[in-house]
């Protein structure tokens, strides 16, 4: 019999051949199964809204919510959840109750169903002993109640309590996909007679230059020439290489930089909406690319898809909007911009003059963006959604809301209302995301599910994980965070917006806008020194020695994360860059990389994205911290659903580093195992499995700036819990089992009573297809459920001599 097993021998006494009765020394009185202690367990608390802990993960306004607690067993009296509705302003107290205790008896779990509503709610969760109590939300534990949500300063302040937004849900398919950014005239030139050639035209003095592929696109003049350099790259190579992106590499979301005419190389100055450029192929070629995409599965199975790069803030001075409304006040397009001396001085984005600012003033002007968006989304284009660039700056008659610190601007929120309705009636199953680079999460935009699906999430993952890895930010200042400021920063950003916008937030490593992962995380950094137009001199970061260990951890971290993981082209590869400079940013693709099986940092690309598809824990799981070791450098969590338990432990370390993980806390069994399902690039080795002690911990040995990944079934939050609950006497009810028996029994039976063990009754259960044991009885009329369960070898699972007791409502 096995020890570790929470195991009564002699519990029940047979008398006669069918009967047996329960001796009192097993038996718990079940008035008294909440005995809090003199002080609530901090430590122990926890909740998210992955899918153990919040149901549905995407709620109407009809479906009531379940909303789960984790605290130490035995430790709570009661517990309550503190919900504050928006529309009201109204704070209502729903009491939880205890559901069971997960299958070490560590651990108890308390529930709430909260009344469906229509308004965006927030909550948190308040925990009592009996004698004091704690409060717990997104950002932990607290002894201090925290304030009501609050408007203030043009922004709200929710103090990182969670997020109800009903009736808000974003696309499965961008939630279970792999993105892939491409810089077009960087990618792949599929066809060379449509190149931009030396001279072709100029812009603002500077003639265009056409560079052979692999040349370096910085030529010393950022505001000047290196906009007007062009590779070649266009729709057509990118048509080229979908067996690659989708089937060499495995990604199948594929987001574009803009593709409409405009002068520049980058071609966020647009001049005209309704022409895809000629020198990408023109509109034929977008039709094309996106028909292609459609019709190609990835190794997964997944179609392909093709986002749009939306510049609605503002267009290129070269427009035909912009220079009827320079040639004419009576110009039907006068409105749409803001001209403070007309014609010479007007509304700019950023300052640029180049890039003359919309006036969202206009309703005119609003209704031809709407027009714009729903165009590409219908035939002959059917594209699958929008990125929008500086979404947050929209604003009317030349104001720059987010320029101004200002996130509650009118206007901006009723346009990006009125897009998502717009957008979402051609397409229903259309993506949305925004740019946002402020230090802090879009909540404006996120909470309320009206306007955007997701972010490019420079604050809630680039930013981070970059300080983390690679000791810079993202604008290449250096600037290191511990594993324990990582940990808070995670948790704080991802509970920050609801559950629907943490799935489809977009997670990358590199953007066009940021220096290259590769080089802020290189062992060494090369210089360049260019000659400027006026006959100067300047240097700039120029590649470097890279540090492939890094870019494997990068990209560990990326796929294991909450979020949509999106790969900036040739990230897969390590590839580097000029630094800060926007040319540097953006090099041409270097095929030979990917060639004849490719580099290591690629082949751990592949298995990675393999991995994603192969463990849905990975995209829809819980997101649980487990340990943040400063002195190890050292950063491991847990993410799990009802059907597997990951177990990610990543060091940032020079050197390989041992380390304790508590996977108890992520609910895995003692004495259980995972096997280790790591991709091993570059020489690494693991061991092939990791076996759990009888304490509920796992000791790992991983290689410097690696990782150690880890996998074995997952289940129910409790050992035991029942269908319906509470129980109704006199009604059907089913009783799962998942407790320590669970995996080993060749059989098991359910032994049963009320009220202190009265009407005590022996039920055969079925083992099912999830490893799972149920069995269905009769509810009986009685107030308390007493059960303990048996196998074939005599083991018994009697909940640490308490039992499993479960209340009845009549």
């Amino acid at each position: 019999m096995n020890a570790n097993f929470r195991t009564l021998m002699q519990t029940f006494a047979f008398v006669g051949a069918s009967t047996f009765a329960c001796v009192s020394t097993a038996w718990v009185n079940p008035a008294d199964i909440v005995q809090a202690s003199t002080s609530v367990d901090s430590n122990a608390l926890f909740s998210d809204q992955g899918p153990l802990y919040f149901t549905p993960q995407e709620p109407t306004s009809n479906q009531p919510i379940t909303v789960t607690l984790r605290a130490s067993a035995g430790n709570l009296s009661s517990a309550n959840v503190v919900v504050y509705n928006t529309a009201s302003g109204s704070t209502t107290y729903y009491p939880m109750s205890l559901e069971g205790n997960d299958v070490n008896g560590v651990y108890e779990f308390w529930s709430a169903t909260l009344p469906a509503t229509s308004n965006t709610e927030y909550y948190y969760f308040q925990a009592n002993d009996g004698s004091s109590t704690v409060y717990y939300n997104a950002s932990g534990a607290t002894s201090t109640a925290y304030p009501t949500p609050t408007f203030s300063g043009n922004q709200w302040n929710t103090y990182d309590d969670f997020v109800i937004s009903p009736n808000f849900s974003t696309p499965s398919w961008a939630q279970n996909g792999v993105m892939y950014q491409i810089f077009v005239d960087r990618f792949f030139d599929g066809d060379v007679s449509n190149d931009v050639t030396n001279g072709e035209y100029s812009w603002y003095g500077h003639p265009t230059v056409q560079l052979s592929w692999g040349q370096d696109p910085e030529l010393g003049d950022p505001g000047g020439a290196d906009q007007v350099a062009f590779a070649g790259g266009d729709l057509e190579g990118v048509a080229d290489k979908l067996n690659y992106i989708e089937h060499t590499l495995g990604a199948n979301i594929l987001y574009l930089s803009p593709v409409f005419t405009a002068n520049t190389n980058h071609k966020y100055d647009v001049q005209n909406y309704f022409q895809v450029d000629p020198h990408f192929g023109g509109n034929s070629a977008l039709e094309t690319l996106i028909s292609d995409a459609h019709n190609t599965l990835d190794n997964a199975g997944q179609q392909g898809r093709v986002i749009l790069d939306g510049v609605f803030n503002h267009t290129g001075a070269s427009n035909s909007w912009f220079t009827s409304a320079q040639s004419s006040q009576s110009s039907p397009y006068y409105n749409w911009y803001t001209f403070t001396n007309w014609p010479s001085q007007y509304a700019t984005f950023a300052g640029v003059s180049n890039l003359p600012k919309l006036n969202y003033g206009s309703s005119s002007l609003q209704n031809e963006i709407l027009s714009v968006a729903d165009t590409y989304l219908e035939p002959p284009f059917d594209a699958d959604g929008w990125r929008l660039d500086a979404p947050g700056h929209i604003g009317a008659n030349g104001y720059d809301p987010e320029a101004n610190g200002n996130y509650n601007d009118p206007t901006n929120h009723a346009f990006w209302e009125s897009f998502r309705q717009s957008v979402k009636s051609v397409n229903p199953n259309a993506f949305i995301f925004g740019e946002w680079f402020e230090g802090s999460q879009p909540e404006e935009w996120l909470n309320n599910g009206n306007q955007w699906d997701g972010s490019v999430n420079y604050n809630g993952f680039l930013q981070p994980a970059s300080e983390w890895i690679t000791g810079y930010d993202d604008g290449f200042n250096a600037n290191s965070i511990s594993p324990t400021t990582l940990e808070s920063w995670l948790v704080g950003t991802l509970n920050s917006v609801p559950r629907a916008a943490q799935l489809a937030q977009v997670n990358e490593l590199s953007t066009q806008d940021v220096p290259r992962f590769a080089e802020r995380a290189a062992e060494t950094i090369n210089y360049k020194t260019y000659t400027t137009p006026s006959g100067g001199t300047v240097t700039y970061p120029y590649g470097g020695t890279p540090n492939l260990w890094k870019d494997y951890l990068g990209a560990f971290l990326q796929f294991t994360y909450v979020g949509i993981p999106t790969i900036y082209y040739g990230d897969e590869y390590g590839m580097m860059g000029g630094g800060n400079n926007d040319a540097g940013k953006r090099w041409t693709f270097d095929w030979s990389q990917v060639a004849n099986g490719g580099n290591s940092v690629f082949q751990l690309y592949q298995q990675l994205i393999a991995m994603r598809h192969q463990y849905p824990a990975l995209t829809d799981g819980s997101f649980m911290p487990l340990v943040a070791d400063d002195n190890s450098n050292i950063f491991a969590f847990a993410r799990m659903d009802g059907q597997q338990r990951i177990i990610v432990v990543l060091n940032n370390s020079n050197g390989t580093e041992t380390e304790t993980i508590p996977v108890y806390e992520a609910g895995s069994p003692y004495n259980s195992s995972f096997t280790n399902i790591t991709p091993l690039v570059g020489g690494a080795s693991e061991a092939s499995s990791v076996s759990v002690d009888g304490q509920g911990n796992i000791s790992v040995t991983v290689p410097g700036h690696y990782a150690e990944i880890l996998v074995q079934q997952g289940g129910p939050l409790t050992a035991v819990s029942t269908n319906p609950a509470p129980l109704v006497a006199g009604q059907q009810a089913t009783i799962t089992y998942n407790g320590p028996l669970a995996s080993t029994a060749s059989s098991l039976t359910m032994h049963w009573g009320y009220n202190n063990w009265n009407g005590i009754t022996n039920t055969v259960m079925t083992r099912q297809s999830n490893g799972e044991w149920t069995a269905v009885i009769t509810v009986p009329n009685g107030s308390v459920l007493n059960a303990a369960f048996e196998d074939s070898n005599g083991d018994w699972d009697n909940d640490n001599s308490q039992n499993y007791n479960f209340p009845i409502s009549s």
